[in-house]
């Protein structure tokens, strides 16, 4: 059997995984999502790197009851805009029943499986948000 996750890209996009990181343009203030070294609006280079606390509002959701291989066990899932307090509007998983949810409440982030691959055992956990405390 093929293993479906590979390790060595899974430890490359672990800073993504883990973190929200984003840039701030020191030229004209800009934020950057997902942190690029060059701004978008100005094209300067001189990006400063930030992360995220990860807390914000959920500006809107949908819920989908199909899965791909692997997630069969996540159905249905939840995906929402977060207004993050730092002012930067982004897509992500929600970690919640969609009950639970309502349009501009509080959500902060977590680290949550992603996905596993039964084959090896390999699970690869990321960023999701659920209401906040």
């Amino acid at each position: 059997q093929d293993m479906k996750i590979v390790p060595p890209q899974v430890w490359r996009e672990k800073e993504n995984l883990y973190t929200i990181t984003f840039g701030i343009c020191e030229k004209c203030g800009n934020k950057i999502y997902p942190y690029r070294p060059v701004c978008n609006k100005c094209g300067s280079t001189n990006v400063r790197k930030e992360v995220s606390q990860g807390k914000g509002v959920l500006t809107s959701f949908t819920v989908s009851y199909q899965h791909r291989e692997g997630y069969e066990r996540v159905a249905p899932t939840v995906v929402g805009t977060v207004l993050l307090d730092e002012g930067i509007e982004i897509v992500a998983p929600i970690a919640a029943d969609p009950s639970e949810l309502k349009q501009g409440m509080r959500v902060q982030a977590t680290l949550r499986r992603y996905r596993s691959d039964s084959y090896n055992g390999l699970i690869v956990y990321g960023i999701k948000f659920r209401p906040a405390d």
